[in-house]
Parts: structure tokens; sequence; C-alpha cells
């Protein structure tokens, strides 16, 4: 803090204090978990083999019998992916600095170093926000650009129909056998998990709409009553793991996590969009193995043809007259899902 002139009487004094800072909130709930298993690539589009095995039981034969059972062909199919890019450009030049008092400061000059680090920290929270929205989407099995764009409509791909993967809580009514419902969702995720072995635990992400009325529903209200009061120390840990990338809430019922999720994005046509719409959430599951996959392409520099990607590049560029420096992001990140049919959508209709 400082002591300097008030602005409205250069006779009298005042005590300049910190700054207040107004940033948009960020989310990071999909960047933190680790979710993705992501790598680089040398090339700007992603080819990929989906080898189908079916297992079909053994019948019993005559053991003098030869080569009684024939093997089965696997069925191998190829499909490819385009890897999507995003650039983003700042400039400072001598306008931004001369004659300009720092913010937070009653009467420091701005400096060259100070609006340099402020303008990257800005495009690295845009970077870091589009990532975690491409995630979202990805989780949804339809991975979708900020700017509107599908880029990977996983269950098109596969020739699966969206609302075939879905479960109706009618948690609007008083009557639902909420914990049937909550078991008719394990039970679909573990059957079509198809990965060859065992899936891990079951999230599920929701909007606080959703959560609400799971939570005050006449079948669990006593459950999340116990949740909250008996569990105390366990809803800590939990809530200290996740909360720091935007969960507040969340509820552990029969082996399923529900984790309500209010994040909001601002679209590039300054728009704002929801994470998930209301009512509604989607599973995630973890120790599937490589279902939720996130590759990255080379920038689009002369020297880095060929090279092996990187989740995000930066650049800084001073002109040969000492009058304009650029700033230069890009990324070329995509997210997708190799197992649709695992992200099973839960929704009230009532």
């Amino acid at each position: 803090m400082a002591i300097t002139r008030t602005l409205a009487n250069g006779n009298l004094l005042t005590d300049w204090t910190e700054e207040v800072n107004e940033i948009d909130n960020q989310y990071g709930l999909l960047n933190g978990m680790g979710l993705f298993n992501s790598k680089g690539t040398s090339q700007r589009s992603i080819v990929f083999d989906k080898d189908t095995v079916k297992t079909v039981l053994l019948p019993r034969v005559n053991p003098t019998d030869r080569h009684p059972v024939m093997g089965r062909d696997r069925k191998l199919e190829t499909y490819s992916l385009a890897i999507p890019y995003f650039k983003a450009f700042d400039a400072i030049t001598v306008e931004d600095i001369q004659g300009k008092r720092m913010g937070g400061t009653p009467d420091s000059p701005e400096t060259l170093a100070n609006v340099v680090a402020e303008k990257l920290e800005d495009l690295r929270m845009s970077a870091d926000q589009t990532k975690e929205y491409m995630k979202i989407q990805a989780i949804k099995g339809i991975t979708k650009a900020p700017s509107g764009e599908t880029l990977a409509d996983m269950f098109n791909i596969f020739g699966l129909t969206r609302s075939n993967y879905q479960t109706d809580f009618v948690l609007g009514t008083s009557s639902t056998n909420v914990d049937l419902k909550i078991s008719e969702v394990k039970r679909a995720i573990a059957k079509n998990a198809k990965t060859g072995g065992a899936i891990g635990k079951i999230m599920v992400l929701c909007d606080p709409e959703f959560f609400d009325k799971l939570t005050t529903h006449a079948t669990i209200r006593d459950a999340y009553k116990y949740y909250i009061n008996s569990g105390k120390q366990l809803l800590r840990d939990d809530l200290s793991t996740y909360e720091k990338w935007g969960v507040v809430d969340m509820f552990e019922h029969k082996g399923v996590l529900f984790m309500s999720y209010d994040a909001e994005f601002v679209l590039p046509d300054n728009t704002t969009e929801a994470a998930f719409a209301a009512s509604e959430g989607f599973s995630i599951v973890s120790g599937a193995r490589s279902v939720y996959r996130g590759y990255h392409g080379p920038a689009t520099k002369l020297s880095m043809a060929n090279t092996v990607g990187q989740e995000m590049y930066v650049w800084q560029t001073t002109d040969d007259r000492d009058e304009k420096m650029d700033l230069e992001l890009q990324m070329a990140g995509l997210y997708f899902m190799t197992k649709p049919q695992l992200s099973w959508r839960v929704y009230s209709s009532n």
C-alpha cells in the first residue's frame, strides 16, 4: 500500500490499496484429472484401426477329432480423423506502455515485462479453457470446436445411435426407484465396455439442476444426508481433490460418484454455453484402457514441419525497428472417445 494524493483533491491524501481483479472463472476438471491419454503426432491427421474380436465358447467334441472347431477371423475397420488447429495473436506497441500507469500502483509507470506477462497469461487461460471445453464435448461422444463445428462424432463414425445410450431418471416423480436407475446405468456401462478387461470407477458429471433433483428425491434424500453427515472426512477429501477444478457438490451412491460441474464458457461469438444442459449429465469411466484419447499436431512453422506436436506453442517476436512485439499462441488438439457407448447420458424429463 502507498500513501498518495486523492484523485478529487490534490491537497488530500489517501491510501492506495491492492487492485481488484475480475477474471472469468477458470474451469479445469478434465484438464486436471488426466483422463485423456494424450500424445504428440508429427502429422495433421490420425488413422486408427478398430479390431473387433468376438469370443465364442468352445463346444464339446470327440477327443479323437482333429481340428473340430475353426477359428474366427477378426473384423478390422480403419478410420481417420483430422486434427483441428487453433491460433491466437496479440501485439504490444509503445502506446501500450508509454505514459501509462501500471495497474495496482498509484504512480509506477507501465513496463514491457508486465504487459507481456499479462497478455501471455490471458492467451494461456483462453487456450486452457478451449481444451477443457473440447474434452467436455468429447466425453459426450461427440467432439466439437467452440465455434460449433463437429470434429469427431464417434457415435456416427461407429454406426451407433446416441439415443440408445441414455437413461431417464424421472426425478420429478417421487415414486421413481432411483436405485434401480443407477443400477441400470452401471450394468449398461459394464456390458458395453468391451475393453478386454475390467473397468474402473464410474463417475457422472452433471449440471447443478440434475444434482439437486437427485439428492432431494424422496428415495435418495436420506442416503444423501447420511453421506454428508457420516462421511464428512471422505467428503472433505473428495472435495479437496475436485473443487479446485470447479466441482462444488458431489455424492457417491451405489458405487457411482455424481459430481455437479457448473462450468460455463464464453464462445468465440461472445455467447455463453454451459458444460451440460439443464437436468443432464454424462458418465466417465476411470481405468478403462485407451478409451479417452488426445492427439497434438505440430506447429505451422517451417522449422517444426514433421516434428512431434506439443500441447501448446507460444512465440514472442519483436520487429527489427523495435516498435512492435507480436505474441502468438498455437495448438492443434483433438480429443475423442474410442468407446462412445461408455458415454452414458443421464437426464430427468420432469
